[in-house]
């Protein structure tokens, strides 16, 4: 059985004051908290100008423009007053902002703070100008096997850094193609790891996620079922998302991701595969990642040794396929 490794944060996050105490009682701990003890690094509001703010974005929980900060051309994400205005949420949320500021890996999209003198609550990030994985597979289609191995690398490598985060794991909750942003080398980081709290905090008797913003499509079953979950809930999205990678979009399109995401907790459906479009090891992996039971599935880490091996298999192919060519002209 999958269990979460934040028992203690979410009750917090919810308002279960009688399910705190007992599980203080016995020995638990909130790594949110105990990990965000430093307050956000506020940034004066006049240093931004968002009168001259450029709409980038929209999304669930707010808007993003794009701004300049000291010079700097920088993302600003709002968050919707109707929802940071709960207390609770807002406090919960910076303790998230608050322990995303701590986090350093080339994956992963570089907090930089939070406005300060402002009646919303807007926050700056560093600014991908390439746009998000979602914008690259609407604009190119499906992307080639190799392309699509090093994209799904980098996501792995962003992942297995947040999930091995000392002294707690933090997992993402909500991994999309929206949330993976591309920065001008071609590398891919992962942002809005802290977002899916206000979602969750939305609803305090529940912990189903959002589903306006495509998320249902990428969520493990035993989310969307309301049972207890752990990392693994990330390696299923992240499943979906390597799928999408090699056929342009999601399947079964045609159907709303409420419905598509309850075939999958009820009927254990999943994505068809193709021998057509994805080598059989990649073929094994995705089925590796969303298996049905959450045990079963790989962490991030033996993803990326198995990504690894693909992408040297992959290249040795394409050199040998150049030397016979060389060797018949």
């Amino acid at each position: 059985m999958s269990v979460s490794l934040q028992p203690l944060s979410d009750a917090r996050s919810f308002g279960h004051e009688d399910i705190c105490k007992i599980l203080v009682a016995q020995g638990g701990i909130d790594p949110v908290g105990l990990d965000a003890q430093n307050p956000c690094y506020e940034i004066d509001f006049n240093e931004v100008d968002m009168e001259k703010a450029i709409l980038i974005g929209e999304g669930a929980f707010g808007e993003v423009y794009r701004v300049k900060w000291r010079g700097t051309e920088v993302a600003a994400k709002t968050i919707r007053s109707s929802i940071a205005s709960n207390p609770r949420v807002r406090s919960d949320f910076m303790k998230e902002l608050a322990l995303w500021q701590k986090l350093r890996h080339p994956n992963i999209v570089q907090f930089l703070g939070v406005l300060k003198q402002s009646d919303r609550l807007i926050f700056l990030t560093e600014y991908l100008r390439n746009g998000s994985l979602f914008d690259i597979l609407r604009k190119r289609g499906r992307l080639d096997p190799q392309t699509a191995v090093a994209y799904a690398l980098d996501i792995a490598r962003g992942m297995n850094y947040l999930h091995r985060h000392k002294p707690h794991a933090i997992i993402h909750r909500d991994l999309t193609p929206r949330n993976v942003l591309q920065d001008e080398s071609g590398h891919f980081k992962v942002t809005d790891f802290g977002l899916s709290k206000i979602a969750l905090a939305k609803d305090a008797g529940s912990y189903k996620m959002t589903g306006c913003t495509g998320s249902y499509r990428y969520m493990a079953p035993e989310v969307y079922r309301r049972e207890s979950y752990g990392k693994s809930v990330d390696v299923f999205s992240f499943a979906m998302i390597v799928y999408e990678m090699f056929h342009g979009g999601p399947s079964n399109r045609a159907q709303t991701p409420e419905q598509v995401a309850d075939k999958r907790a009820y009927e254990d459906y999943r994505p068809p595969l193709s021998s057509h479009i994805q080598p059989e090891s990649v073929r094994a992996l995705l089925r590796e990642c969303w298996h049905k039971n959450p045990d079963c599935r790989p962490t991030f880490e033996e993803i990326i040794g198995q990504l690894e091996k693909i992408q040297e298999s992959m290249q040795y192919d394409k050199t040998m396929r150049g030397s016979c060519s060389c060797a018949i002209l």
